[in-house]
């Protein structure tokens, strides 16, 4: 099914680049029409060949059309089945007493750690707060500690590597049977943690989205170019994870929120699993879950204005469009 499905593709590919020429050839002959009704001498090389072959364009398309429509069918039904995982049915399984281990990712915020690790320590079912330093050359690892926060540093620069030991630094913490990741920097708040646990007793991976206009800070970095972006990227890893009966097994509106809760048991499953070192880790975890047949359910959270210097996409459209690239390669090919 797998070669099935990349003969489509190819064939597909091909019928859109003859379908593009067409239309290039359509319109050079319709210019040339119009100059000619006016008066303006026109001349297009190769016109006779350019007629020839927008006859034989018009005699394909009834041909292609209905082949290429049995294609993209098929290759949607392929893609169910190869890509899809099995869901179970509905699952209650309540968690009674959250007890949550917070990791919170940093590097150079010594302006929003002391207040963002008070407010994570200030909710309720909190047991711990684990800031990641990723070699910060700032007060970020003093000011942490002072917050309360149970400080670890890790030297291999990268938003991944600095995910990924903050989840295994909260499932060390054998007390903590949900852990959630998220940010230093004061975009994201504490008080959204009780929007994303309640749903964990039907899922196992719970993730924030920022793109619900109504709680997002209008001063926030998060513009219509990353909004749109972030929507685009999601809709790929929807569409990779397609079914036929309900349009694919998540529903995702945002691909770099780092804010999510889960399970202790499902991080179990997946952590050794998590091999993104890059900035392109969130929708890596996401489409780990999904292989592993985790459930994942997305939540729309707040979003504020960044205390300090953004150093991820919200810096510039350039660093933007750089990330969302290394994301778009990583959900091509994962």
């Amino acid at each position: 099914m797998g070669k099935l499905l990349l003969y489509g593709i190819v064939f597909s590919l091909i019928a859109l680049v003859f379908y593009l020429v067409s239309f290039l050839v359509y319109m050079l002959l319709a210019l040339k029409t119009v100059f000619v009704s006016l008066g303006i001498p026109f001349s297009l090389p190769y016109e006779g060949t350019l007629i020839l072959f927008k006859n034989l364009a018009s005699e394909f398309f009834y041909l292609l059309f209905p082949i290429l429509t049995i294609i993209a069918v098929s290759n949607l039904v392929i893609l169910t089945k190869l890509r899809s995982p099995k869901f179970s049915g509905l699952r209650y399984d309540p968690i009674l007493y959250p007890k949550v281990s917070v990791a919170l990712t940093a590097w150079n915020d010594e302006e929003p750690i002391y207040e963002a690790v008070r407010d994570f320590k200030d909710q309720e079912g909190i047991i711990e707060v684990i800031v990641v330093d990723n070699n910060s050359s700032d007060n970020t690892v003093l000011l942490a500690k002072q917050a309360g926060a149970r400080v670890v540093v890790e030297k291999n620069p990268g938003y991944g590597y600095v995910c990924i030991r903050g989840l295994r630094e909260a499932l060390s913490n054998k007390e903590a049977n949900v852990i959630v990741l998220t940010e230093g920097d004061r975009t994201f708040r504490g008080y959204d943690i009780k929007k994303l646990i309640p749903y964990l007793d039907n899922a196992d991976l719970v993730l924030g989205t920022r793109t619900t206009q109504e709680l997002l800070d209008q001063k926030s970095q998060l513009d219509w170019f990353l909004v749109w972006g972030n929507l685009f990227l999601a809709k790929l890893i929807q569409l990779k994870y397609w079914s036929i009966k309900c349009w694919g097994r998540v529903r995702l509106t945002d691909v770099g929120c780092t804010y999510r809760a889960i399970r202790r048991e499902a991080l179990e499953k997946i952590i050794d699993r998590l091999e993104a070192k890059g900035i392109y880790f969130s929708p890596h975890m996401i489409m780990v879950a999904l292989n592993n047949n985790l459930k994942v359910v997305e939540v729309p959270i707040t979003f504020r204005e960044r205390v300090g210097m953004s150093k991820g996409a919200g810096g510039s459209r350039w660093r933007a469009t750089k990330i969302g690239l290394k994301m778009l390669w990583h959900i091509m090919t994962y």
